[in-house]
């Protein structure tokens, strides 16, 4: 069960300690909801999980699937809330639980998922390297305009402000994508930090705490 005992206890002492705090956060719960009954009635290829908190605006359309687990939370930032796009009736969105959301843009052609525990600010994930792909793909021009490529990203990573994910990318677990920082066609070990624009290698984390003497 959701509510726990402990869990109840836990909201009573917030409420009592930030009551502005906690009542803001009942808002952002109903809001939730009613995004979650909304796409649910008039919505069938849109899921989320409840508990959803909706701090920002939400706003998922086109035919693609998209799944959204629990807790996840939805926040203000430079470009507000949450806004996803699938631009096909293939396209597969998949974000795990317990993520924290804010300014997030996904644009989608063919499949994104996100782990567990992922939080974003003002970042944009996008599988394919034009929004209107298949137009780019009809110019009569001498290069070769990449293909749509799924992106997969891990558990507990932190994508900073203004980093991009682009088609192909693969991050593993507990990464960094530091703020600017532009991934495409790239694979990230765990627990590694992609800094640069574009991404050219990523960092092990571990050396990093090295350097500084943090372990």
């Amino acid at each position: 069960m959701y509510f726990s005992l402990k869990k109840i206890i836990k909201y009573l002492k917030r409420l009592i300690s930030d009551p502005l705090h906690f009542l803001k956060g009942l808002l952002a719960l109903l809001k939730g909801s009613l995004y979650i009954v909304y796409y649910r009635l008039f919505r069938r290829n849109i899921n989320i999980g409840f508990p959803f908190k909706a701090f920002s605006k939400v706003s998922i359309i086109g035919p693609g699937v998209v799944k959204i687990g629990k807790n996840c939370s939805v926040y203000k930032n430079v470009f507000k809330g949450l806004t996803i796009v699938t631009y096909s009736s293939d396209a597969v969105v998949v974000i795990g639980r317990g993520c924290t959301l804010g300014g997030l843009t996904i644009r989608c052609s063919k499949g994104i998922e996100i782990g567990d525990h992922v939080m974003t600010a003002t970042s944009l994930i996008q599988d394919s390297f034009f929004v209107n792909q298949d137009r780019a793909m009809s110019l009569s021009i001498n290069e070769l305009i990449p293909e749509f490529e799924a992106i997969s990203i891990g558990n507990n990573v932190w994508l900073a402000m203004g980093s991009a994910v682009m088609g192909g990318c693969i991050i593993g677990n507990d990464c960094v994508v530091a703020a600017g920082a532009w991934c495409f066609d790239s694979e990230i070990n765990d627990y590694s930090l992609a800094i640069g624009n574009p991404v050219r290698k990523a960092l092990p984390i571990e050396r990093l705490q090295r350097l500084k003497g943090i372990s």
